[in-house]
């Protein structure tokens, strides 16, 4: 009996041996975390909360012109100073409204911050957020609510709040492993939230093809069927938005930046949201309206949005 679990235990570890091997002569490498950037491209800290929220301080921008980009002692994008007295606008979004790439005075917040001396603006857009996460911002503003609140949507936002796998790998800790962000799902009918945290390697895989790939086996395992939950979990995120703002007695605007799905629009007009429709499609072909001709919107888009966005404000306000 010892004889045969002796003998099993040795073949395991001869394949395991032979696998390995193989997988190396076939250029598999075992698990590495991603080396950190540089602190001055680093404009992110870690958040029991959030999962991350901006970093007090000036930051450069990892796209072509390396833009500065400034937040104040509360990680909150430098905007116009508060005006006392005046309504308050909170936008909340990822890192388009956060406003990535260009300069403070550009992005389309500042920019309605300008049109409307009358009014105060905050922007608390955060690089990397989704509904969810844009929603525990509204949350944690019930003791100071604003007059009205602004949700900037893009398309990528359905992935990230469903924790979808793809997503999760794009997604580094300060340690550079990848990391799962705070996310919904929906369980037995109801949605669901979950915490998020660090993916850390297992005992030995940094030393193991066999392992890293084992490991990456699991998590496709462990986040099957997500992109299934994108619209449900969405709807059901956007409707807590809504009620969230009419509990602190605000008003709601979902902003449509870019990407958004073909059941989206449908869904804001039946539930009776307030929209600003601000897509174009040359917005998404036109090279000049993106940094570097790929990344982040330009300066000129944002002041297309603000433009677009500038009048429902101005509704909603007066209703």
């Amino acid at each position: 009996m010892v004889g045969n679990a002796v003998l099993i235990v040795v073949s395991l570890i001869f394949a395991l041996g032979l696998g390995e091997g193989a997988a190396r002569i076939l250029s598999y490498i075992p698990y590495a975390p991603a080396t950190p950037s540089a602190e001055e491209f680093r404009w992110s800290q870690p958040d029991p909360a959030l999962g991350w929220i901006n970093k007090p301080g000036r930051f450069l921008s990892a796209e072509p012109g390396n833009t500065p980009m400034n937040f104040d002692a509360n990680g909150l994008r430098a905007m116009p100073p508060h005006k006392p007295g005046t309504p308050r606008i909170d936008i909340v979004g990822d890192s388009i409204t956060q406003g990535y790439a260009v300069a403070d005075d550009e992005n389309f917040a500042w920019r309605l911050a300008e049109t409307r001396p009358d009014l105060s603006v905050v922007n608390l857009g955060v690089g990397g957020y989704g509904t969810y996460q844009s929603l525990l911002r509204m949350e944690a503003r019930r003791n100071d609510p604003p007059a009205l609140f602004i949700y900037g949507f893009y398309g990528d936002h359905q992935y990230r709040n469903v924790a979808h796998l793809g997503w999760v790998r794009s997604l580094r800790d300060g340690d550079g492993h990848n990391m799962v962000p705070p996310h919904a799902t929906i369980e037995n009918g109801a949605l669901r939230f979950h915490q998020g945290g660090s993916v850390l390697p297992w005992p030995l895989e940094t030393s193991s093809v066999v392992l890293t790939e084992a490991h990456r086996a699991w998590l496709r395992l462990e986040f099957r069927g997500r992109q299934d939950q994108r619209q449900p979990v969405l709807e059901a995120l956007l409707a807590r938005m809504k009620t969230t703002a009419e509990s602190q007695r605000a008003k709601f605007i979902v902003m449509l930046l870019a990407d958004a799905p073909d059941f989206l629009p449908p869904y804001l007009a039946k539930e009776k949201f307030v929209i600003a429709d601000c897509r174009k499609p040359e917005f998404e072909t036109d090279p000049k309206l993106r940094v570097g001709g790929w990344g982040h919107p330009t300066a000129a888009r944002h002041a297309l949005w603000a433009e677009c966005l500038a009048p429902v404000v101005d509704a909603a306000l007066k209703n």
